[in-house]
């Protein structure tokens, strides 16, 4: 009796690690290749992290313009005394109805906000990196104007919030590698952003 429960005690373990085999084995080769996720891991990165707390970023015009400059400021590491780069963005907000109803009322927008970077090198005296990134984020328009401008508010966070990411991001990979990398001819941008948003279609209403 004893013996047939040993023996099935061992089955079991051995169907849970035939189960978490594949786990195991992927992350084995994951740490194999060498590779190390790009985001997240900027302050611990000997080369990486250096070259980021050398950025200033300038002041960008507008409320949003400031939210999207305090939300750099959280992902970039602590600066250092002295910055040798200078992190200029241009913010652009353009809303668009996507969709009406038949009385012609527009019932959904989507906010594009539209950031043009460019990192300016203050020991060469001249800009080292320029990139331009848009994202998009929909809201429903109701009756309420007060809700209207919470969800507005809402999209512009979430466009910020992604926006100050990618920007971080592309940053951390121009560094990494290499500060030539521009003049290489080599490709440091983020994935290219989904198509902008369509002009308004008509939507037809539920009777």
């Amino acid at each position: 009796m004893r013996r047939a429960f040993l023996i099935l005690r061992r089955k079991n373990c051995l169907d849970k690690m035939r189960k978490f085999a594949p786990f195991l084995l992927l992350l084995f080769c994951v740490s194999a290749c060498g590779f190390t996720p790009l985001y997240g891991t900027h302050s611990d990165n000997k080369i990486i992290a250096p070259k980021l707390t050398q950025i200033a970023v300038s002041t960008i015009a507008d409320a949003q313009g400031q939210q999207l400059r305090n939300l750099l400021l959280d992902r970039l590491p602590p600066p250092a005394p002295s910055q040798r780069y200078q992190l200029n963005v241009n913010l652009i907000e353009n809303k668009v109805g996507v969709a009406i109803s038949r009385d012609a009322t527009v019932t959904r927008e989507q906010l594009r906000s539209t950031v043009r970077a460019n990192l300016y090198d203050r020991s060469l005296n001249k800009t080292v990196w320029t990139q331009d990134v848009f994202t998009t984020s929909g809201y429903n328009v109701l009756g309420s104007q007060f809700s209207n401008l919470v969800g507005e508010a809402d999209a512009r966070t979430r466009n910020l919030n992604d926006l100050s990411e990618r920007l971080v991001n592309m940053l951390a990979l121009y560094f990494e590698r290499g500060e030539n990398a521009n003049e290489r001819g080599e490709n440091i941008s983020a994935p290219p952003p989904v198509s902008p948003p369509s002009p308004i279609s008509n939507l037809t209403s539920q009777q």
